[in-house]
């Protein structure tokens, strides 16, 4: 289980805030449609019960996802099929929690139906993480609900807190154009919302290149991402654009992005001694 060493003194201090009558109605907007504001009790129970549990479960799936490929057995699949024996075994064993997936190894489909359940599932909860601390951010910076594009959320932080630190980690972290718009290859995390992208829209072959036995090598156990997901400057494809490399370092760079998120909202509540935030801060 993943541990966010800021999320228990975030929750308590809210806890505290809400004790002392310090927690007023936030601009974020309950739905997408109606443009009613949330009031002070709906704020409270939707970062406490919903957000923040939400966002720890997503990344326990992430982890999950992460455990998975690491486990993966590819070599099945990139041998000889008139090799393989006739007992089949299972693709994963995930023994930490008593996972056996049983598949049919003598079907070149199943592989790469694998690999996207997996791969999917990691990128769609690692991307949901991030949108559920953008929200947590909407209501204590009183920001609309609605408003998902990152760099217009930085741009009005930019208004109410002066010393921009919350702003300068979330740029740091969606990496941000000249033009004061995302940047798709500037950060790890954009290329893996690109990545998430594409396998909604596309055919894993489109996401990922499935080399033969002979290319991969016997000691190597990972597969690699499409190099056009990756800036022009990236190192050969046996560098930073390998599967299980990738994922572990995006979702490291992930659990830190939250957890200073906490730590940093976590200060500008104190320093206001209200939520939202007081803009004069």
């Amino acid at each position: 289980m993943v541990k966010l060493t800021n999320e228990n003194r975030l929750l308590q201090e809210i806890g505290n805030l809400a004790a002392n009558g310090k927690i007023r109605d936030s601009g974020a907007l309950t739905t997408k449609t109606n443009g009613s504001k949330l009031t002070a009790q709906d704020a409270k129970t939707k970062i406490q019960k919903k957000l923040i549990p939400t966002i720890r479960q997503r990344i326990n799936a992430v982890k999950f996802y992460l455990n998975l490929m690491a486990n993966m057995n590819y070599a099945p699949y990139l041998e000889d099929l008139s090799s393989l024996p006739k007992e089949q075994k299972p693709l994963i064993n995930f023994w930490d929690s008593a996972l056996h997936v049983q598949i049919d190894l003598l079907n070149r489909d199943t592989f790469p139906l694998i690999v996207f359940i997996v791969l999917n599932g990691f990128f769609s909860n690692l991307v949901s993480s991030e949108d559920c601390v953008a929200k947590i951010i909407n209501i204590v910076y009183d920001l609309l609900q609605d408003d998902r594009q990152g760099y217009r959320i930085r741009r009005e932080l930019e208004n109410k807190i002066p010393n921009g630190i919350l702003t300068a980690h979330l740029r740091t972290f969606h990496a941000i154009g000249e033009d004061g718009k995302p940047d798709k290859t500037g950060s790890t995390f954009n290329i893996a919302k690109k990545i998430r992208n594409q396998l909604v829209h596309d055919d894993i072959a489109e996401v990922m290149f499935f080399p033969t036995l002979s290319l991969l090598g016997l000691s190597d156990r990972d597969l690699y991402f499409n190099n056009v997901f990756f800036p022009a400057y990236t190192p050969p494809k046996h560098n930073n654009t390998g599967m299980i490399t990738f994922c572990k370092n995006v979702y490291n760079e992930t659990v830190s992005f939250v957890d200073k998120c906490y730590r940093l909202i976590y200060t500008d509540l104190q320093q206001s001694g209200v939520l939202p935030v007081d803009s004069k801060i």
